[in-house]
């Protein structure tokens, strides 16, 4: 091996030159032939002299031969090759060290210039120009040579002879019609070759520059990546697919609306010069897919893409990409939906803007498969996952919250909750129309959907709605939520809230129309808010437009404890079909549509305490009141379902019990186990309990058969004698009571009361006071905690205190309802007639993600429970 020794003439190099073009200068400044160079500086034995793939990158031996002989730091010297850009710019093979032609405008042989750098450094080349990349000099601002003014030829596409003497911005080709051995070079001055100029602000220097920023940052993050930055890679192969269609297809009335005159001007005397005999053939077949031979092709398929791709979102470069495909498809080109790839490597984010440019050429439904109003178009997922969660998670019926903003006129809302629905199933997925609806057992077929999504889409606002529709599939595909919709549409409903089971439930919340007519509307009202198909699916469904609407205006009936009955019933018979774990309805958000200024009515800004005074006060038809509210009939019906509107108050005993509601005054008084109590261990008629809470005997008699307790036989009794003195001191003096007097003399209470009357001692007042039970509260009362006492003075007052205990260790009181196996609005009643004895609220009730806690009255008055427990 020749040993390297230190060059006597040392040259630094220019920032940014290439190898090459640094060792040319050593050498002409050493006036040294090319060969002699290489020898000294260890390449020639590396490779020959004709070869120059060191140029691209170097071997490590190579790198510390150059350093040795040079004095240049091996990093200076490796930074001067092409591998400064390597899965940058471009592709290096690792055994042949050449440019991989398939990396996007991969160009290793050959290089353009910009003659006024070369003046400038007195011929030393630019690392940069061999890039097929490069096109334009942002410090001249003018469009880089191709060839040789004099002979014609591209620039080092081979290394020179080795027994020539570098002469550094000289053409150092054979001159025309040089033949032998000793070939005459051109020798042409390339300092002086003319050149396109362009203003500073000029579009193709602003590509030139982002495409310079992109290779050196390693990322792309302007334009439509600045939201998801893309590789250098695959930001160049975007391009470079732009670039390639808008050479091949671009027509000069499409570029001339996109591109300045002098750029098109440049590139139109490109096409008329004779090709250079390096040109691949495959520029003439298919321009863009490698490289292209001239700077001012690269320059316009350059800057025409990134006029599109440096826009601030997808729709705004498919806006701007839009002419590309008219014009492709004017030339009979077959552009959509499925083809649109347009070269290798390219990103998603490209697929996108593509959809975006394509969307108006498109058929709604597939603007919609395709999310073309999306902040990212994408083409429909090969796995069926989506479809699958789509399926489980939407009902055969939109719910409410979403379908009501997307109301259109002319399409009621029946048929608008089932096509969309169907619809959701198709964004994203390669699901057919027909295919949504059967597989959410929808009786709407595909002809129907498609006519609801014409309607959207002659609609003014149809960009808009595209948004929404795609929001809601996004967020079912992305979101877990707690119903299985699927499940759902499969479970038996032949048994679903029975004729017996609604008279209990109207009594239990004093709601008048217990007959089997409202039954079958209630029924069918309830399968479809289990179910999530239409009410006229539910196996108990009347065929008649009269029993639709019937069951359309039900939540005009709907008062909150009704609700919540309902509501109770419900999660019941989800459970006899081992459904635990799921909420009987669910709604999803409606924030998620806010934004989009959607043409309808925004329910959250009817006025509820209106809404309830019209329907309830007023006692006007539901349609009335839309008009009233300014809104629709369907956005009523939904506010009456979400804000149930309170039972009218009764003016009168008689009108409460013609309205139903002492069953529910007697129910929230009496809890199963207090009824107990008094009933069976105290042996207190139904007729004193009844007097006692407010209601008939007749009413606290269904009540106990809801409660299952048996009711006694009535006895009869001889006549025995009741001596006044002994009468006297047992009720005024000792404060007992009738019934207690009565079960100790074997007489019935009626009987010791007239005894009362017939000795002249004056009775207590009739009611709950007067009760033996009342009496032992107000003796027990007297020895609990002073904060206890005003509960403890009515009959239950304990049992009250001990309920609303366990109930604190629960998050909210539906939960502890369930618990404590006692009905939620029973419980509600109970703690707050607490309230008001004790003077303050005990709890702060639950809302959402907050769970219930006790106040500081509520912590106080558990401390004196457990003192009066013995805790």
């Amino acid at each position: 091996m020749t040993e390297i020794r230190t060059l006597p003439i040392r040259v630094a190099p220019v920032p940014g030159e290439a190898l090459d073009s640094w060792l040319e200068a050593v050498a002409a400044r050493s006036h040294t032939a090319w060969a002699d160079l290489l020898t000294a500086v260890g390449l020639l034995k590396a490779s020959t002299a004709q070869s120059s793939n060191w140029v691209f990158k170097l071997r490590p031996q190579e790198t510390a031969a150059i350093a040795t002989a040079t004095g240049i730091a091996a990093t200076s010297i490796a930074a001067m090759t092409l591998a400064r850009f390597d899965e940058a710019a471009v592709s290096i093979d690792t055994r042949s060290r050449k440019v991989l032609r398939t990396f996007p405008w991969g160009r290793g042989r050959g290089s353009r210039y910009c003659p006024g750098c070369l003046a400038d450094t007195g011929g030393r080349w630019q690392l940069s120009w061999r890039l097929g990349w490069s096109f334009v000099c942002a410090r001249h601002q003018c469009l880089l040579v191709d060839h040789c003014p004099g002979c014609g030829q591209r620039p080092r596409l081979r290394t020179m002879p080795g027994d020539v003497v570098p002469m550094p911005g000289h053409c150092n080709k054979p001159g025309h019609g040089t033949t032998g051995r000793a070939l005459k070079r051109c020798g042409t001055d390339l300092t002086a070759t003319p050149v396109t100029r362009f203003p500073a602000d000029h579009p193709v220097l602003c590509a030139q520059r982002t495409v310079y920023d992109v290779i050196d940052a390693g990322t792309a993050e302007f334009g439509i990546y600045a939201t998801s930055p893309r590789p250098t890679v695959t930001a160049l192969a975007d391009i470079r697919a732009v670039a390639g269609r808008v050479l091949a297809y671009g027509s000069g009335d499409s570029l001339s609306r996109v591109l300045p005159a002098d750029l098109l001007a440049a590139h139109g005397e490109t096409a008329r010069e004779r090709p250079t005999p390096a040109a691949d053939p495959r520029q003439a077949r298919r321009p863009g897919l490698v490289a292209p031979a001239r700077a001012a092709t690269a320059a316009v398929g350059v800057t025409a893409a990134l006029a599109a791709l440096t826009k601030p979102s997808i729709g705004t470069a498919g806006d701007a990409l839009r002419w590309l495909i008219i014009d492709a498809r004017e030339r009979g080109r077959a552009v959509n939906a499925t083809n649109i790839g347009w070269g290798q490597g390219t990103s998603p984010t490209l697929t996108a803007v593509q959809l975006a440019a394509l969307a108006p050429l498109l058929r709604p439904s597939e603007q919609l498969r395709y999310r073309t109003a999306s902040s990212m178009p994408g083409r429909p997922a090969t796995r069926s996952s989506r479809s699958q969660q789509l399926v489980r998670r939407t009902p055969t019926m939109l719910w409410e919250p979403w379908s009501l903003p997307l109301a259109l006129p002319g399409c009621h809302q029946h048929q608008l909750r089932l096509a969309v629905s169907a619809v959701l199933l198709l964004i994203g997925t390669r699901l057919r129309l027909q295919e949504a609806a059967e597989v959410l057992n929808s009786p709407i077929d595909h002809q129907g959907i498609s006519r609801v999504v014409a309607m959207f889409e002659n609609h003014s606002d149809w960009p808009l709605f595209q948004d929404a529709l795609t929001r809601m599939s996004d967020y079912l595909a992305d979101t877990e939520i707690p119903i299985d919709y699927r499940r759902r549409r499969t479970l038996d409903y032949t048994d679903l809230l029975p004729d017996s089971v609604w008279r209990q439930i109207c009594r239990g919340a004093g709601t008048p129309g217990q007959g089997a007519s409202r039954a079958r509307v209630a029924r069918c009202f309830l399968f479809e808010r289990l179910s999530g198909m239409p009410a006229s699916a539910a196996p108990d469904a009347v065929d008649q437009n009269l029993f639709r609407t019937r069951t359309a205006d039900f939540p005009q009936h709907l008062t909150p404890e009704l609700a919540t009955a309902l509501h109770e019933y419900a999660a019941d018979f989800l459970a006899h079909q081992h459904i635990h774990d799921e909420p009987p309805s669910w709604q999803p958000p409606i924030a998620l549509l806010d934004d989009l200024r959607l043409p309808i009515p925004d329910p959250k800004r009817v006025d509820i305490d209106k809404l309830h005074r019209l329907v309830r006060q007023e006692d006007r038809s539901l349609g009335a009141v839309a008009d009233v509210l300014g809104t629709t009939l369907d956005t009523v019906r939904h506010l009456l379902e979400i804000h149930p509107a309170p039972a009218r108050q009764p003016a009168t005993a008689h009108e409460a019990r013609a309205q139903g509601r002492a069953y529910m005054v007697a129910r929230s008084a009496l809890s199963r186990e207090t009824f107990i109590v008094l009933y069976q261990q105290q042996r207190i008629s139904l007729r004193e309990i009844a007097a006692g809470v407010g209601v008939s005997r007749k009413t606290l008699a269904r009540l106990a058969h809801d409660y299952d307790i048996p009711l006694r036989e009535p006895h009869h009794h001889a006549r025995i004698h009741i001596d006044r003195d002994w009468l006297y001191d047992q009720y005024v003096n000792q404060r007992r009571t009738l019934p207690d007097l009565a079960r100790d003399t074997g007489m019935s209470t009626a009987n010791m009361a007239r005894w009362a009357k017939h000795h002249e001692i004056p009775l207590r007042p009739r009611g709950g006071p007067s009760h033996s039970a009342s009496l032992d509260a107000n003796m027990a009362a007297a020895d609990a905690p002073i904060n206890l006492q005003p509960t403890l003075t009515g009959i239950g007052g304990w049992e009250r205190l001990q309920r609303f205990a366990a109930a604190c260790r629960y998050p909210t009181l539906t939960i502890a309802a369930e618990e404590l196996g006692v009905g939620k609005a029973a419980l509600v009643t109970q703690i707050n007639r607490l309230e008001r004895e004790l003077g303050g609220p005990l709890l702060n009730r639950a809302e959402r993600n907050r769970p219930m806690t006790t106040t500081t009255l509520g912590e106080e008055i558990l401390a004196a429970i457990r003192v009066a427990s013995g805790q």
